[in-house]
């Protein structure tokens, strides 16, 4: 076997490795730049270990064809290195292309949805790990064979064998030194990597803390660490939106309570009061004080309204519905005709939706000391008058179901002295406590009762105060909206 000088050994390796890196640009560009910036590490990390091994390989058929080196024992040899060296130089440069895509996220050229396909961190790690143990153990394993080799054909002596183990443990001990060093300068670089992810993800997740969800993380990985800022970014997301639905809420809340009488009306022999407890930020009971317009009329209508369902929607038929109403009532006329009025427009407007609104609607006369009335589906009112309840039913449906439909109205006298007539929805009613029990009807006719020498705001806040005490931490499942209307001496 021709023995090699060193400086043609060096061209050897010098002139594939200097091909290798010449070519490297233009198959950058072509093959990594090209990807998505996500894919860009592992793209660069498959190039330069490409290169790496076509530049071994290169080599060993140059030794083979130019100098007889045999293929399996120096060509092989000189390639698993090459082979070594660049696995590791090429996490590395994979490593540097990550990093310069998450500094190209951080200012701005970012994606920030999760990943389409995960690839584990434990993977990643593991075959990592298991080649560097394989090539570990190949060189190992060649330089133990060579020195065999060479001992074979030597005249043992202690001295040579002394040599012999010298030169192995040396051998070896260069190799394991030279992988330790590859190994800690890989920690490094891939600890500078999670340092700049963690510090970025930090950061966001300590703004979000203090309310600041205008940041996003950047999602520069496929692995665990990219999935948990895409997440985040989801979740950013939501909290935005629920920001921005919580906004809405708000001004609705503030429209709606515009919508509620400032005070009630003054009607001679009558102490009247009206309240509305919202169980969510908008709600879908009402009441309302209507004056007719035409100056001979003299009627002060009175409305309390539950729309079905809750939340934003109910409020927004409310809002429909309060209005349709008053421009009915405002004219004056049969409280019937009014509310058939509007029921047919309602019912045009909420086809199909399913949803509807029950009301009781009185006209109070006080000239002639009447009140004209209207149940549609509604709560029956409560009547106390000379130490028994009466209820206000009716037989008429909701308003919105049934375009045609006819309302029928009825007449009664309005309150006398010490008579109290409560309207309201069904919350006080079905208000349940931690137990599940329902306040129920007799613990409001008891309130009535017991509190029938008050003003009418003063029976208000004690039902109000009783079924709060009543329900405890338990939360307010429904609207509680209620019109006390109690007969007084003038």
């Amino acid at each position: 076997m021709v023995q090699l000088p060193v400086w043609e050994l060096g061209l050897v390796i010098l002139i594939p490795m200097a091909t290798a890196c010449a070519l490297r640009c233009p198959l950058e560009k072509k093959f990594v730049l090209r990807k998505a910036p996500i894919s860009r590490s592992l793209a660069q990390f498959r190039l330069d270990l490409a290169l790496f091994f076509a530049a071994g390989m290169v080599m060993a058929l140059i030794l083979l064809f130019g100098y007889h080196f045999p293929l399996l024992q120096s060509g092989m040899k000189l390639m698993l290195g090459i082979f070594t060296v660049g696995m590791f130089a090429s996490i590395d440069l994979a490593l540097a292309r990550e990093r310069l895509i998450i500094r190209a996220a951080l200012s701005g050229e970012a994606t920030f949805a999760p990943p389409r396909q995960l690839s584990p961190l434990t993977r990643k790690f593991s075959l990592v790990a298991t080649l560097i143990l394989v090539l570990i153990t190949a060189i190992i394993l060649l330089v133990l064979i060579r020195d065999i080799h060479w001992l074979a054909s030597q005249d043992l002596t202690m001295e040579s064998i002394d040599l012999l183990g010298r030169s192995v443990l040396l051998e070896i001990l260069f190799v394991m030194g030279f992988l330790l060093l590859m190994v800690i300068n890989l920690v490094f670089s891939y600890a500078r990597n999670l340092r700049i992810l963690f510090d970025n993800e930090t950061v966001v997740l300590e703004n979000v803390s203090q309310g600041d969800l205008t940041r996003k993380v950047p999602v520069t990985t496929n692995d665990e660490l990219g999935f948990i800022a895409g997440h985040t970014n989801t979740m950013i997301s939501s909290l935005r939106e629920g920001v921005r639905m919580r906004e809405g809420l708000l001004v609705a809340q503030e429209v709606q309570q515009h919508f509620l009488p400032a005070s009630a009306p003054v009607v001679p022999g009558l102490d009247i009061a009206g309240t509305a407890r919202f169980s969510d930020e908008t709600g879908g009971d009402f009441y309302d004080f209507v004056d007719c317009e035409r100056s001979e009329c003299g009627t002060i209508g009175i409305v309390v309204g539950d729309v079905s369902g809750h939340g934003i929607g109910a409020a927004l038929l409310m809002a429909a519905g309060r209005s349709l109403i008053r421009q009915s009532a405002t004219l004056g006329g049969s409280p019937a005709r009014n509310i058939s009025t509007a029921n047919r427009s309602l019912a045009r407007d909420i086809d199909g939706s399913g949803r509807f609104i029950t009301l009781f609607f009185m006209t109070i006369n006080p000239v002639e000391e009447t009140a004209t009335w209207v149940n549609a589906g509604h709560q029956p009112p409560l009547l106390f008058a000379d130490g028994t309840f009466t209820e206000l039913r009716g037989n008429d449906i909701p308003l919105g179901v049934e375009e045609a439909w006819e309302f029928h109205e009825q007449q009664m006298n309005l309150p006398g002295p010490g008579q109290i007539l409560l309207i309201g929805t069904d919350g006080a009613w079905e208000a349940h406590n931690e137990r599940g029990e329902m306040f129920g009807d007799q613990r409001i006719r008891t309130l009535i009762r017991d509190n029938r020498d008050r003003s009418a705001q003063d029976i208000l806040e004690a039902i109000i105060n009783a079924v709060r005490k009543f329900c405890g931490d338990t939360a307010q499942e429904d609207d509680i909206t209620m019109v006390v209307i109690k007969g007084v001496e003038e």
